[in-house]
């Protein structure tokens, strides 16, 4: 009738009634009815799923089964006739479950101690040896560790060391659980002394450890001559800079490693990155040919950087910069430079952001905000051309390109065949990509860059025309070769090359420049190589019906006719995807040019 009768009758007449419940009345000879425990609901909450609806067939349906199990009858005895003994009713409710997790409880304790143990001693052997590393002499110098360097989880070390901890757990569980068997003479105990906890942990362990493995490999393992291909093969013809716009983005992308090594606060982290940065300017120097004494020669400080921005905007046309912008935001420093780095550069970071910090504050064209909507662009039209969401095969631009090379677009098209070429003569980059790679190739087969005493750029457009006849006076066999070397691609650089020229002709041309002309060109060119990557596909399949095998065909790339009809197959597919983006794209410029005219 008040507040606190309702309290006192709600509450302590619901849990009493629930004792009745559970224990039964005083004189209930099998007890009460149960109570569902949370297993048990969970299961009868399914059970009322379309996917568990009672079928037409003679075998009982799940929910019948969740019913049985409740009351006990699924678990009792069966006489001879097959009827349930009375009394062997073996019910599944809250205090089977109760059990279940006291059982399990006390199966984790040695676990969960097995676990500790280990990782105190990872932990302890890391803080050591990091106090050695770096000389530090005082509790107040401990800041200088780097967390993550320490801490017992996320290392291949400690994976491994987890799933050796626990599989000598669980083998020495099994056999002791063995030997009681064998000693009673009854199987049953075997299961009944088995630690289920363990053995849960160690299978999730050795899966951890496996996937683990085999990302690692992807990353850090030996590069495949295909993987090696589409690396180099994935530069589109529009994407391209000239030697000077090429070294203001290699200075930029510097800058951001050196940028970010500044900031970091741990010193040995900082001095492997650093250890990185010199590797990978050693290379690029050595790429583009340069006539620099030095790697510092070559990369602009911030200052000179800016003023060469500044000066080439008021002389070109500034959408040569946006391609900078996208190709610097893009770039990830700290990447495996080769096979045999062995892991050395895992787990660095940046910890900094160059691009807003620096880069869009030192030239007035490119904001923070522009920079940020031009990188979304580039992630949605990848999300659309990867439509399949599986690991699409491709060598998009580059492909097409070394194809259509073989008709007599040699010129046109020289500066996506450039990477290809030149890696076949010798031309390493491993860290060069987009719009760098292709000027680097180009410089590369001109005999080096103009301030070395080649031909530039120029010069390698040159050799790719005259070269352009010797491939297409090859015939099939030779047009084949090209495109088998050109289609042993597989990965995501095609995909983000084609997004990259679909955001540029789109963001840029379109909607910034409005010059509805150039982005036409570029889709009609994107349209003669999709023509011509059909006609190569025919030709393939003209090899592929003759029985020709891959030694016989196609050359270095060791592909059958086979495999480069599917990769052919693939990459038109990429390309149409973009040419169809690009064709809309156009039509609707068109369309809103035209209105505002009228």
């Amino acid at each position: 009738k008040n507040f606190h009768e309702k309290i006192a009758f709600g509450i302590i007449g619901w849990f009493f009634h629930m004792v009745s419940d559970m224990a039964g009345s005083s004189g209930s000879l099998t007890g009460g009815t149960g109570i569902p425990g949370p297993i048990l609901s969970l299961l009868k909450d399914a059970s009322a799923l379309p996917f568990f609806r009672e079928t037409n067939s003679d075998e009982p349906g799940f929910r019948l089964w969740i019913s049985k199990l409740f009351n006990g009858t699924l678990l009792a005895s069966h006489d001879a006739d097959g009827h349930i003994i009375k009394g062997t009713e073996r019910r599944f409710d809250l205090r089977t479950e109760i059990g279940v997790l006291e059982e399990l409880g006390r199966q984790a304790v040695p676990v969960l101690a097995n676990q500790c143990i280990v990782r105190g001693f990872y932990f302890c052997r890391r803080v050591i040896t990091e106090i050695r590393d770096l000389n530090i002499c005082g509790i107040e110098e401990l800041g200088c560790i780097a967390p993550e360097d320490v801490l017992p989880w996320g290392t291949p070390a400690m994976r491994r060391m987890v799933t050796i901890s626990s599989g000598v757990f669980t083998g020495i569980d099994l056999a002791d659980a063995a030997v009681h068997a064998l000693k009673s003479a009854n199987c049953t105990s075997f299961f009944l002394r088995m630690n289920y906890v363990g053995i849960a942990t160690f299978t999730i362990a050795c899966a951890e450890d496996v996937h683990a493995t085999i990302e690692d490999k992807k990353v850090h393992g030996d590069e495949s001559p295909a993987e090696a291909y589409e690396r180099r093969l994935s530069s589109l013809r529009c994407l391209e800079l000239d030697s000077l716009q090429t070294r203001i983005l290699h200075s930029i992308e510097y800058a951001l490693a050196a940028y970010d090594i500044n900031r970091e606060p741990h010193t040995k982290r900082a001095e492997r990155k650093r250890k990185w940065l010199q590797q990978w300017s050693s290379q690029v120097v050595k790429a583009v040919g340069s006539a620099c004494s030095s790697d510092v020669d070559y990369f602009m400080a911030d200052d000179a950087i800016y003023a060469a921005i500044a000066s080439r905007l008021d002389e070109d046309d500034s959408s040569w910069l946006w391609l900078v912008a996208l190709e610097a935001s893009r770039f990830r420093p700290y990447q495996p430079l080769s096979k045999d780095d062995d892991g050395r550069y895992k787990g660095l970071r940046l910890c900094s952001d160059y691009m807003n910090d620096i880069f869009c504050t030192h030239q007035n064209l490119i904001g923070a905000h522009e920079l940020k909507e031009l990188n979304a662009e580039v992630d949605r039209a990848r999300s659309q051309l990867d439509g399949s969401k599986t690991k699409l095969i491709a060598g998009a631009a580059g492909t097409a390109a070394a194809i259509a090379a073989t008709g007599g677009l040699a010129a046109a098209l020289a500066p996506a065949v450039a990477p290809a070429l030149a890696a076949s003569l010798g031309f390493e980059a491993a860290t060069l990509h987009g719009a760098a790679l292709t000027s680097a190739s180009l410089a590369f087969l001109g005999g080096g860059s103009i301030a070395a005493g080649g031909a530039g750029i120029a010069g390698g457009t040159m050799f790719i025309t005259g070269g352009g006849a010797l491939l297409g006076a090859a015939g099939g066999a030779g047009v084949t070769a090209t495109a088998s070397m050109a289609l042993s691609t597989g990965g995501s650089y095609a995909i983000e090359e084609c997004a990259k020229l679909e955001t540029f002709c789109r963001s840029i041309l379109l909607h910034r420049d409005g010059n509805i002309a150039s982005a036409a060109a570029i889709h009609s060119a994107l349209n003669c190589r999709i023509v011509e990557l059909e006609t190569a596909q025919e030709r393939v399949r003209q090899v592929a019906s003759s029985g020709m095998t891959s030694s016989q065909d196609n050359g270095e790339a060791g592909m059958s006719p086979q495999e480069a009809l599917k990769v052919i197959g693939k990459t038109i597919r990429i390309m149409c995807r973009c040419r169809d983006a690009l064709t809309k794209a156009i039509v609707d410029a068109r369309t809103e040019s035209a209105t505002l005219q009228a």
